[in-house]
């Protein structure tokens, strides 16, 4: 019985073992910037709270796979939208829920570092579809300069990820889907990037991703 324990441990082990590499993956800075702070003013959920979660959800696929050494597919791996600079604090407080942030806040220490340890480690079952709650990776990024651009094209992102671009230079949009597909030609479609832009651009220059305006969401209770 034991060895036939033993044994099975070992094809579980070999058969994940493609995973395990994943495990050292950590946020990557020269591409990203990780929302700073708390929200200034988070009133909860409110209708542009549920357009975005619906878009950030949309094409993102199970994350689940039949076979351990497969990696899925993410149906629609890149996606941009826009929304108006004047929804910055509700695009704020959705991007730090969506990466999990508050849960962080409402434990102590030690449960914030159990949190950390299972997200981390979740990505081993890989039977297990993604939960609407699990968190994202996240970046809010004011300046794109060409460091940033080339960082991006070589970025492999370790989970499901949103971007938010504030207020861009003019021309920005168009080379930040370039770079951000062309990461996606080189290390595959396997995690869901999502590219909010708050400022107004047109929708030309989000042609090569999938595109939605938020612009016109209402949002009574916004300040």
């Amino acid at each position: 019985m034991l060895t036939a324990g033993l044994a099975a441990a070992a094809v579980l082990l070999v058969a994940v073992a493609p995973r395990l590499q994943r495990l050292r993956d950590r946020y990557d800075t020269a591409a990203l910037l990780p929302i700073a702070g708390q929200p200034a003013d988070d009133e909860g959920p409110a209708a542009l709270d549920a357009a975005l979660q619906e878009w950030v959800m949309e094409g993102a696929g199970s994350g689940a796979t039949l076979l351990p050494w497969r990696f899925p597919a993410a149906p629609c791996p890149l996606a941009c939208a826009v929304a108006p600079p004047t929804q910055r604090r509700r695009v704020h407080a959705f991007g730090y829920r969506l990466a999990g942030y508050h849960q962080l806040d409402r434990r102590s220490r030690l449960g914030g570092i159990t949190y950390r340890i299972g997200v981390q480690l979740r990505p081993l079952l890989w039977f297990l579809p993604r939960r609407n709650d699990e968190p994202w990776d996240d970046a809010w990024l004011t300046e794109v300069d060409d460091t940033r651009l080339e960082a991006l094209s070589r970025w492999r992102p370790r989970r499901p990820t949103l971007i938010v671009v504030d207020t861009p230079a003019a021309g920005i949009v168009p080379l930040v889907i370039d770079a951000l597909n062309a990461g996606i030609r080189r290390n595959g479609n396997h995690q869901p990037v999502r590219l909010l832009i708050l400022g107004d651009i047109d929708h030309q220059d989000a042609a090569s991703a999938a595109y939605r305006d938020f612009r016109d969401q209402p949002d009574q209770r916004n300040g």
